[in-house]
């Protein structure tokens, strides 16, 4: 008798359907690699939308925004409990009240509170400023607190922010406003220089693990409201707790919405930006890009587009990005064109980390 091995026998019956597997596998990774379609979170009508985004401490994603901005009289609140997927129908955050509204951040503390931030647009005779005004939330973004007013001597029609605030302990906060950055103390309602005394402008200023601070600043000095522009930089970094600043020159062009940072778990550093049309300042694109480095460099060949109409993005967008999981991140944004499906709207994308990473990462 003569005995066979049976692993050829087996091989023909089982190498197509490992082959079959193994293209399903990767499949799969290839869809799992790709960001999702846009959600819309709300419909909007015009102006200065200007979202804002962040992760609850429960993981909650909450987004605020402006329905109709250019003053708007409400802030609208719309909250997802699966990572972006759905959303709430939005409702009006109450403590708002008396107020032309300009749209600022969200910033959730590492004690879990949520700080939420505006400017309220002021007008007397010719003499036209903003102030900034804030409340805050101890239960996710069910309810807030009342509103605390920023005291500042010289407002101007600059005082405003759109970034998260960076929390350097939590009774002290820097705030980017466009006209000055700042040390918010909550303790004494007051305010203080941060740093060397210079001005990032509106942009994004985060802290990483080992403490360095990286500005998005594009000029080393913005011109706001008055004054002669600085040096171009294209992004800044410190070591000293802001002290003295080093030119990183490597983030993109800075356009009218700037670009997003964010520290994340793995403490690579994300930038949202934004990718403009030739010779013209229509955007036409966002992008994601990680730094493995706290930004001395930037892995710019496994960046991903996660929103690309085919057409100019109408109303500047201001994409926000956060960390929804270890796996995914989600941008926030919004696009007032007419012509799109059921018109004008803020928009949620989530993108798998591992687009973003190569096998080395």
């Amino acid at each position: 008798m003569v005995q066979r091995s049976l692993i050829p026998v087996l091989s023909l019956y089982l190498l197509p359907g490992l082959l079959l597997l193994s293209l399903g596998l990767t499949t799969t990774r290839a869809e799992k690699a790709t960001p999702s379609a846009p959600v819309r979170v709300g419909t909007v009508k015009g102006g200065h939308v200007h979202p804002a985004l962040c992760r609850a401490a429960n993981g909650d994603l909450l987004a605020v925004y402006n329905e109709d901005g250019g003053g708007g009289k409400e802030l609208l609140l719309s909250r997802s409990t699966d990572g972006g997927v759905t959303w709430s129908t939005s409702r009006s955050i109450p403590v708002i009240k008396d107020c032309s509204i300009y749209p600022g951040s969200l910033t959730t503390l590492r004690s879990g509170e949520i700080v939420l931030h505006w400017s309220c647009y002021r007008i007397d005779g010719k003499r036209r400023w903003r102030v900034p005004q804030f409340c805050t939330s101890r239960d996710h973004g069910v309810t807030w607190s009342p509103v605390t007013e920023i005291p500042l001597e010289d407002y101007t029609n600059y005082t405003c922010l759109r970034h998260p605030i960076l929390e350097l302990d939590s009774n002290h906060w820097v705030c980017p406003f466009y006209d000055r950055t700042v040390i918010y103390d909550r303790t004494s309602n007051s305010v203080t220089p941060f740093g060397d005394g210079r001005n990032h402008g509106m942009v994004s200023l985060i802290r990483t693990a080992t403490g360095t601070l990286i500005s998005g600043a594009p000029q080393s000095e913005a011109p706001v409201p008055v004054g002669k522009p600085g040096q171009m930089v294209y992004g800044l970094r410190s070591t000293d707790q802001g002290q003295s600043w080093q030119a990183l020159h490597n983030l993109p062009y800075f356009g009218v919405a700037g670009y997003d940072l964010n520290v994340l778990k793995s403490d690579d550093v994300v930038l949202t930006s934004i990718l403009y049309g030739v010779g013209r300042d229509d955007e036409w694109a966002y992008e994601l890009t990680l730094s493995h480095d706290e930004g001395k460099s930037w892995d710019t060949v496994n960046s991903v587009i996660i929103y690309n109409p085919g057409r100019p993005i109408k109303g500047r967008g201001w994409p926000r990005t956060v960390q929804i999981d270890d796996q995914t991140l989600g941008t926030l944004f919004y696009d007032l064109d007419p012509k799109q499906p059921d018109g004008p709207g803020v928009f949620f994308v989530r993108t798998p980390l591992s687009a973003l990473k190569s096998d080395k990462h």
